[in-house]
């Protein structure tokens, strides 16, 4: 039997997962229409993103690297870089507070219960 808080750090997890990727891809999107990179490093950071996931019980932390030039924009009007974050975390929201319904709970307890079988 899979305990419910695993299940429960499990839906969190790659909720806030698509969360950071997608906030990648809408600040790319941005970045490709509006800006020209000089050095190639902010594009570089939008098109691989790397990012540090910790869970721990209750607490979940996210870091990433944005380069200075991307925050450097992001400060100006463009706004290249927060709002698609705001955006990403505010769509999320709603799936963190409704989204663990009965059906999901059973899918995911399926799937880490396969995952300890086959090891």
């Amino acid at each position: 039997m899979i305990a419910d808080n695993i299940i429960k750090q499990t839906f969190i997890t790659s909720i806030l997962l698509d969360t950071v990727s997608a906030a990648s891809r809408f600040s790319l999107n941005i970045f490709s229409k509006k800006r020209k990179s000089k050095t190639g490093a902010t594009f570089e950071a939008l098109t691989n993103p790397k990012f540090v996931f910790k869970a721990g019980g209750d607490n979940f932390i996210i870091v990433t690297t944005i380069p200075i030039q991307l925050r450097m924009q992001d400060l100006g009007v463009r706004r290249l870089y927060t709002r698609p974050l705001w955006g990403a975390l505010k769509h999320s929201y709603g799936r963190l507070q409704y989204g663990l319904a009965d059906e999901i709970r059973k899918s995911i307890a399926e799937e880490l219960q396969k995952a300890l079988n086959n090891q």
